[in-house]
């Protein structure tokens, strides 16, 4: 990891204490604590981040021994439960240590070189069952934003993988764990041919700079600014325009879509 990623997932702003608890979220993690089998007595969150799952089980009073794990040291800050830091490719817990292991909206986020390491340690250290979820069918393409300093272009949330419902069943086979369950999660409708839609009626849109810090060189609105010759400049259309671009929504054809797959693995 890069010090200015890694200074990406120290931004406080990134772990604020409240995010993601709007109402699909809460259904994502009601739903997810619902998959825990009734004799799970340890549970281990790989990548906890700022312990959105794990407080919210503690608040609903399981009696579940709960523990998180993530690298961020500023994301631990906000979990009331047992924490650890520590790298998902090299989790420091011996084999079987925990009856149920859970990885939520983690996996999407690691590099080809830490993948295949994180999905064996899951399946280590857990006693008998593994519950993954991830962004379902995501378009990477759709959420990228350009620096406006050094003019990188990546995806805003750092998703480096796409997963379909076939990649997703499959994902812990060669890894020693097996399938029991997946659904899709979180519904919602959105225009079909979203980018061309963006592209023809709101091209400022595309690529405009959404991310806390640039992975590659560092740039921080809130830090120094870059030298005005390298900053990408995205114009804004005034009222009008905007209000005469937003009459293809009212016929525009719409589909409907799910935001995550979620899934029960066990370990075999």
């Amino acid at each position: 990891m890069s010090d200015f990623e890694k200074q990406y997932y120290e931004a406080d702003s990134f772990w604020s204490e409240g995010q993601l608890m709007d109402e699909r979220n809460l259904n994502r993690i009601q739903t997810t604590a619902g998959l825990i089998p009734a004799t799970t007595n340890t549970l281990l969150d790989v990548g906890c981040g700022n312990g959105v799952f794990l407080n919210w089980l503690l608040d609903q009073g399981t009696k579940i021994k709960l523990t998180g794990s993530d690298r961020s040291e500023t994301a631990l800050k906000y979990v009331k439960t047992n924490k650890i830091q520590s790298d998902i490719a090299q989790l420091p817990f011996e084999d079987g240590s925990f009856d149920c292991v859970t990885c939520l909206e983690v996996i999407e986020h690691l590099p080809v070189n830490v993948y295949e390491q994180a999905l064996k340690e899951l399946v280590r250290v857990s006693g008998k069952y593994i519950i993954i979820s991830v962004p379902y069918e995501e378009k990477l393409e759709e959420a990228h934003t350009q620096c406006p300093n050094c003019r990188s272009i990546f995806n805003s949330d750092l998703h480096f993988r796409s997963f379909s419902e076939t990649v997703f069943n499959n994902l812990l086979n060669d890894y020693g764990g097996k399938n029991v369950s997946s659904q899709k999660l979180g519904e919602y409708s959105m225009f079909k041919g979203h980018r061309l839609y963006q592209k023809l009626f709101f091209p400022h849109q595309l690529l405009a700079w959404n991310s806390p810090i640039c992975p590659l060189c560092g740039y921080a609105e809130s830090g120094s600014k870059p030298q005005a010759g390298n900053i990408a400049v995205h114009k804004r259309p005034n009222g009008i325009l905007s209000a005469i671009k937003s009459i293809p929504k009212t016929v525009w054809p719409k589909e409907k879509k799910n935001y995550w797959i979620l899934g029960l693995f066990e370990k075999c």
